[in-house]
């Protein structure tokens, strides 16, 4: 039985009377009645109403009762695509190819109308929302429109309404390539400024009567060839172009070029393709597939490709994983409503004015709009890290977060003080020092000192215990940890920390912190590692572990790739830094057990000062540094120690464990908790759906935890 609840889309219409364009059906996009903050989306049943409504516009353009067509939405939303929830639930998944040949009947049908179409973009157009304009033949957009594009193939599946097919011949084959291949996988959608500088959109209107006289304009200007023919005629109109480039054409050379094109400086758009495809996600392959194809194709043809692509795609584990990542990151996104119970936040200390001092710093007086000062003994130190928290500012003001004018402000609220009285007013002091548990303890104490009994104690601690650090203070019920990750204003991941004795309000003020500052925040016990990091050395240590019996470092390092992780062990482990790592290790290992491998080559590596890898301009994956080899010895007892698919089964099985472990002792309340932090702060790819449904694709969860984490949805067929 489906547990499918559709949200079906109305489709509202009127006749509008304007002066060039004659009788105007207008046909505006809204959600159920009663759920207007709910986008308008498709479902099985939505598909119909809106389809249902073009065909009859068009029934009525053919019989001469109307001059034109309109489309538009409500609210901010055009229309927000497909809806998600539908490809979670098998049984509704299965109308994906009816909804499908309906959408493409129509994109052929819009072709042969007598009459132009107009699409006018109020808001968001995404995946399917931005098919169905892409029928029109003319599209407008309201100045502050966002969210527009395609990210289907970001979600496992192609843009299947007609999108890969006829995108290219409104932008361009260039931008088509990037925006169906490459903008989803950078989560990149356009603006409506955007969206008219690539021709996506012809004019921007600040409303419907607007976009109707710019609609007008344009129609006006195509030469109407066929006029002579009358209001009753079913002849197309003739301002509108063949959707497909010919064969041998310009078009075409410029399309095979575009798919040749470099993606990075390290490989080709069809290069990182197949290395998708051979990581378990097709679906930017199968996208690439299509559009090669259309030179020289009919409009039946490549839609019919089309749709073959994607009712294969939406049956793939990818598929499944990939939406199911998007509902994760959907339900977890900041809220608009402030946490109920948080404190007033209105002013901030940072203890610390390092490096990452200085970008949490940047962030909070950003996110929360209220003074921050920076407290460092050093006052060279304390200095430059202002600096550094304005430079944060201002690069934010150049990507237009905020204007000159904010960021001037914001930039003056920042400062820095060598005396610690000099935090007695503030609402929280962030801890951001050396990870080093006495030196942190030291810094509470002090703060504590000055502080009213109100003011929260927070630690940016990647892996030490936030208890052990409020041990002796008076009020342990206030400190609460914020894990950011690094580089902090790209990092969308904060870990927050509750210990047994914080108390709610604290918890709530860190929870509203995190939302002010537009970051995901998962919550976490205050246990080892907590959820990331834990999880990431569980995996190291398993790597390492095969280095210090011998093997292949080589071997070692791409043993992973089928992961699809953003980079492989040894780059990851130079990131973090090698004293880090080698800490870390030691930290989770004495609190967790053999578990978790301290290892003595890392340890030797990182008092050496070395890499794990070679620093190569323009390389996929880095290369493995000679040091490597020599400190471990590689190939003295290679012959037990795992490499390949057998080293993969041992990090699989390892997470499985630990993620069982973890949900057992309540570090975390339930697996979408680990898989939106594993996706946000480790980069774990979305097609996988999350650590935990890979985990049960490939079996590790029964294997080593004894129970699937998300009973049959994931399971292997």
């Amino acid at each position: 039985m489906s547990s499918y609840t559709e949200h079906v889309t109305r489709v509202l219409t009127e006749d509008l009377d304007h002066p060039a364009l004659g009788t105007v059906a207008v046909l505006t996009l809204a959600p159920p009645e009663g759920e207007e903050r709910r986008p308008a989306t498709l479902g099985p049943q939505s598909i119909e109403a809106v389809t249902g409504a073009i065909d009859t516009a068009l029934d009525r353009a053919e019989a001469g009762e109307i001059g034109a067509i309109a489309l538009t939405g409500t609210g901010r939303v055009f229309l927000a695509g497909a809806d998600l929830s539908m490809f979670a639930d098998a049984q509704a998944a299965g109308s994906v190819p009816a909804m499908t040949e309906r959408a493409h009947a129509l994109q052929v049908r819009v072709r042969t109308s007598p009459v132009p179409v107009l699409a006018h973009l109020n808001g968001a157009a995404l995946g399917g929302g931005l098919e169905v304009a892409l029928m029109a033949d003319v599209r407008t957009a309201v100045p502050g429109a966002r969210g527009i594009g395609l990210p289907e193939t970001g979600l496992g599946i192609l843009p299947g309404w007609g999108g890969t097919t006829l995108l290219q011949s409104v932008v361009g084959p260039e931008t088509a390539v990037r925006m169906v291949l490459e903008d989803p996988a950078r989560d990149k959608q356009l603006s409506a400024a955007q969206a008219l500088e690539i021709g996506l959109v012809d004019e921007l209107a600040e409303d419907l009567p607007a976009a109707l006289d710019a609609f007008a304009a344009i129609v006006a200007a195509h030469d109407d060839e066929e006029a002579e023919d009358g209001a009753g005629s079913t002849t197309a109109w003739a301002g509108r172009i063949s959707p497909l480039p010919a064969a041998g054409s310009p078009e075409a050379e410029e399309l095979a070029d575009a798919l040749d094109a470099p993606h990075t400086s390290a490989e080709t758009r069809r290069q990182w393709a197949a290395r998708l495809e051979a990581q378990g996600a097709p679906s930017v392959s199968r996208a690439l597939d299509l559009l090669q194809q259309l030179p020289g194709s009919t409009l039946e043809d490549a839609l019919a490709r089309e749709a073959t692509a994607l009712t294969e795609l939406a049956a793939t584990p990818a598929a499944a994983g990939a939406i199911h990542a998007a509902e994760l990151l959907r339900h977890g996104k900041p809220g608009r409503r402030p946490v109920e119970g948080a404190r007033e936040i209105r002013s901030v200390g940072v203890a610390g004015a390092g490096l990452m001092a200085s970008q949490i710093a940047a962030q909070l007086a950003l996110g929360l709009q209220v003074p921050v000062i920076m407290r460092d003994l050093d006052a060279a130190i304390a200095e430059k890290g202002l600096a550094h928290a304005r430079e944060v500012v201002a690069e934010a003001a150049s990507r237009g977060l905020l204007d000159e004018s904010a960021a001037s402000a914001v930039a003056a609220g920042l400062s820095v003080t060598t005396d610690v009285a000099d935090l007695a007013g503030c609402d929280l002091v962030l801890e951001a020092v050396p990870e080093v548990l006495a030196i942190k303890r030291s810094v509470f104490q002090e703060l504590e000192g000055v502080l009213s009994p109100e003011a929260l104690l927070v630690s940016n601690t990647s892996s030490l215990s936030v208890a052990a650090m409020a041990e002796g203070l008076a009020h342990p019920e206030r400190v609460v940890g914020l894990h950011f990750f690094n580089p902090v204003a790209k990092m969308p991941l904060v870990e927050v920390i509750h210990t047994e004795q914080t108390d709610d309000a604290t918890l709530a003020t860190g929870l509203e912190v995190v939302r002010r500052l537009r970051k995901f925040g998962v919550r976490s016990a205050d246990a080892p590692g907590f959820i990331v990091n834990r999880l990431l050395f569980r995996v190291l240590g398993a790597v390492l572990a095969s280095l210090d019996a011998g093997a292949d470092p080589a071997e070692v390092d791409a043993s992973l790739h089928p992961l699809g992780l953003p980079m492989r062990p040894f780059t990851l482990l130079d990131l973090v830094g090698l004293k880090v790592a080698d800490h870390v290790g030691e930290v989770l290992r004495g609190e967790l057990g053999e578990r978790f491998h301290a290892s003595p080559g890392l340890h030797e590596m990182a008092e050496r000062g070395g890499r794990f890898t070679d620093r190569v301009k323009g390389a996929v994956h880095a290369p493995v540094s000679a040091a490597v080899g020599e400190v471990f010895g590689a190939g003295g007892a290679s012959g037990s120690a795992p490499v390949g698919d057998a080293l993969l089964e041992v990090v699989q099985d390892g997470l499985a464990e630990e993620i069982g472990l973890m949900l057992d002792e309540h570090v975390v309340e339930s697996p979408d908790q680990i898989d939106l932090g594993m996706i946000l702060g480790a980069g774990f790819p979305r097609h996988r759906g999350g650590i935990t449904p890979y985990l049960d694709q490939v079996g590790a969860s029964e294997r080593a935890a004894g129970r699937r984490f998300h009973g049959d949805r994931f399971a292997r067929s």
